[in-house]
Parts: structure tokens; C-alpha cells; sequence
């Protein structure tokens, strides 16, 4: 695991407050972390033995921490005030590639879960685990079905879905689901089955049948949600909002004609509809505005629809994929005219993270024309060209956890 817990707490050694932010708990395994950072600034900065860290030059501590991969970077701003202060002029640290997140077995009073920087483990054969705690008593009994950066999107059964920083601790509470405005109504029984339009969905279809999108503001904090249950009901809730509201699948200008998978991207939300259509939904607004460039043209007619999936390019070409758990069917792209399918042999340099639903440059380890892919607890990657997608082996070795995610961490200093 990693060298620190993270925790709020204030912490002081010979009469002098240290930490007064969430922080590392000072034992005898941050310590060994410490001297880790330190070795790691040495590696950059060559000077002699008698440097006084906590007196380098700012700019130069700046440049450094710059440098840092996230978590070292978390752990590096609670070293002193002079290192915080330093932190809290960096505006963001955003991690170019794909890490996992992975959730320990649910059982109460849990709230941790470990990420591992895969990329860093691809380049250097050595696995960097670290386990991030204090992340709410029943973390491990919630399933996490959306990502933002650093942010998650925790669905409880029991209660609603909420936000949570799984760096900061940040918690943004959303609406309960019986705020829902508009013709659908939910309901839930004690069993944590829930009851939508008189139709009972069952607590494991809510989760396994569940479609989500998370967007959040690093600086501001606004936030979109769209959360999907099936194929016909889909709702929203942002910033400002005290409910949820719907949006139509069956009928309406929207005209959805049902959604068996979405992705967001630029204030844009696009719907994979049940026929394998797409719909795209400006949401730049209050209220979302159905757009006129949709793709109508159905290249997938008699497959079954859980098998396909969609995705953003850095572009903004759609992206769809026909595939099973290790294995690659289909690529399909938007032509250039955007109403139209081909068929792609390669993801021009880009890496599709389709548990975020969008393509990344492929840099700092990230593979050119990869997909990132996770189901439960399998956990796939593997070039589009060789159509076999591979399983990291240590993580799919080890079962000792209930599912994984692929995402990207950020973090905004506040």
C-alpha cells in the first residue's frame, strides 16, 4: 500500500503547529514518506547535503512540485507552511494518464479504497499502490458509477447518490430521488428496491443497469449529473437545483427512443438511444436543448444493446464500440459529416478511457490507440488494432476487492 493515510487533523512538534489542513498523520510510516519526497526533490534539484528544504526558493519549490505525481503532490503540501503556501500558488495538478481506482469488499465502517498509478507501473515494472481513508464510515457499501477528476459520483441505495473528493473530502450532497420533477416518480421501499412509475427495479439493476455522467467545476464547484436506470429513465440535477428532473426517453423533442449508454463532453451530453442511435443534448444551459445533429443511421440493426458502448474523441467525433468483456467487435466513428458511421482501425494517437466516455491524448505513459476498459472486477486494456484486450495482472490476480475504475485525478488547490 502507500506510505501515508490522509486525515484532518492539526499536528505539532517542539511547541510549533505544523499541519492546520487535511493532512498526514505523523507516524512512523509518513516519515518513511517524507524522506521519499525529499529523495525524490534531490533527484531533481541536485545540491549539496546542508540544503535547508524548507527554506528553498519558492519558485524553485514551485517548479519541483510541479513535478510530482498527485499523491505525492497531496502528501507534499501538508511538509510545512512554506510548502502549503507554495502548493496553494499552483492553480491545478492534473495526472495526463489513467490510474485505477480500486474498491475494498463492502462491509461497514469502511471508508477507504486504493488507487495505483498504472502508467508509472507500465513504465517502471514497480506497482505504486496507495490507500486513501477517512472517506466516509459506509464509503465501502456505495458503488461509485461516475467520475470527474478527482471527484466521485457514490450511489447509496439508502439514501441518494452524492459527490465526494476523494483527495480533499469534499461531499457535495445531491437532491434525494423523490425530488424528481416531471412525469417520472420514483419511490423506494425499506429493501432499497425502488418503485418508478409503479414498475419495481430491483436494487442489483439499479446498479448493474445503471448509465451515469459526472461533471464538476474544479474551481467553482458547479456540477452536472446525469444518472439512467435501464433504458427509459433518465434524469439530471446541477448547481442550484433542489431536485432531480427528467429527461424523456420515449416521446418529447428529445425523441431518445430510449438510452443504453451516455457521455459528456463540453457542456454536451450524447445518448446512445436503444436502436444504436445518437442524440446529442445541449446543456450549456439551465435547461438541456435538443440539437439538430444527431446520427441517425443504425450500423448495429439486429445486436443486442448492451453490448455497445460510446465515447468522445478530443475532436469531438463520436466514437462506438461493439465488444464483449476482452474482446474488440467493432470501432465506429462519426464521418466528417457527423450523420454517418465508418468503421476505424486506429484512434489517431488518442487512448479511449470509456469508463470517462472520452479519448486523452496519449502522453507521460498513456498508450497511443489503447482502451481502457472496466467491468465489476475485471479490469481490461489493449491496443484497437489487435482487437484482444489484456488484464493488468496485478490487479485481476488479486480478488481481495469488489470492482475498479479507470480515471484521471486532479486536483485544485482551495
Amino acid at each position: 500500500m502507500g506510505d501515508y493515510d490522509i486525515e484532518k487533523r492539526s499536528s505539532t512538534r517542539n511547541g510549533k503547529t505544523l499541519l492546520n489542513f487535511p493532512n498526514i498523520i505523523w507516524t512512523r510510516k509518513f516519515k518513511n514518506h517524507y524522506k521519499s519526497i525529499m529523495y525524490q526533490l534531490v533527484e531533481q534539484v541536485p545540491m549539496s547535503n546542508n540544503v535547508n528544504w524548507s527554506e528553498l526558493h519558492d519558485d524553485v519549490l514551485q517548479l519541483i512540485l510541479e513535478r510530482l505525481n498527485i499523491i505525492t503532490y497531496v502528501g507534499a503540501r501538508t511538509v510545512c507552511k512554506n510548502w502549503y503556501a507554495v502548493c496553494k500558488r499552483i492553480t491545478s495538478v492534473q495526472e495526463k494518464s489513467p490510474w485505477l481506482l480500486i474498491f475494498p469488499p463492502g462491509r461497514p465502517k469502511c471508508g477507504s479504497c486504493v488507487v495505483l498509478d498504472y502508467c508509472t507501473f507500465l513504465l517502471t515494472g514497480k506497482s505504486k499502490f496507495y490507500e486513501l481513508h477517512n472517506l466516509g464510515d459506509d464509503f465501502s457499501t456505495h458503488r461509485c458509477i461516475a467520475t470527474c477528476g478527482g471527484w466521485l459520483l457514490m450511489l447509496n441505495l439508502r439514501s441518494s447518490l452524492y459527490v465526494l473528493n476523494v483527495f480533499t473530502r469534499e461531499r457535495i450532497e445531491l437532491p434525494s430521488f423523490e425530488s424528481q420533477q416531471g412525469r417520472l416518480r420514483v419511490e423506494r421501499r425499506r429493501d432499497t428496491n425502488f418503485v418508478i412509475n409503479k414498475s419495481s427495479v430491483t436494487a442489483r439493476n439499479a446498479i448493474n443497469k445503471t448509465n451515469a455522467v459526472l461533471w464538476v467545476d474544479e474551481g467553482t464547484k458547479r456540477y452536472i449529473v446525469v444518472w439512467s436506470i435501464g433504458l427509459w429513465y433518465m434524469m439530471y440535477t446541477r448547481s442550484g437545483f433542489s431536485f432531480w428532473r427528467e429527461i424523456p426517453t420515449r416521446e418529447g423533442p428529445e425523441n431518445l427512443h430510449g438510452c443504453q449508454d451516455i457521455a459528456y463532453k463540453d457542456n454536451k451530453l450524447y445518448v446512445l438511444s436503444r436502436q444504436n442511435q445518437i442524440r446529442i443534448l445541449d446543456f450549456s444551459q439551465e435547461l438541456p436543448l435538443a440539437l439538430p445533429n444527431n446520427v441517425e443511421h443504425q450500423p448495429f440493426t439486429n445486436d443486442r444493446p448492451w453490448r455497445v458502448k460510446i465515447g468522445v474523441t478530443v475532436s469531438e467525433n463520436v466514437l462506438m464500440v461493439k465488444n464483449r468483456l476482452d474482446r474488440i467487435l467493432n470501432i465506429l466513428k462519426t464521418d466528417s459529416e457527423g450523420t454517418s458511421w465508418v468503421t476505424v482501425e486506429s484512434l489517431e494517437g488518442e487512448a479511449w478511457i470509456m469508463d470517462l466516455g472520452v479519448t486523452v491524448p496519449a502522453v507521460n505513459g498513456t498508450k497511443p490507440n489503447y482502451i481502457y476498459y472496466s467491468k465489476e472486477k475485471y479490469v481490461y486494456w489493449g491496443d484497437v488494432s489487435n482487437q484482444e484486450l489484456g488484464m493488468p495482472l496485478d490487479i485481476n490476480r488479486n480478488r481481495n476487492f469488489t470492482y475498479a475504475r479507470w480515471f484521471i485525478p486532479s486536483l485544485r488547490e482551495l
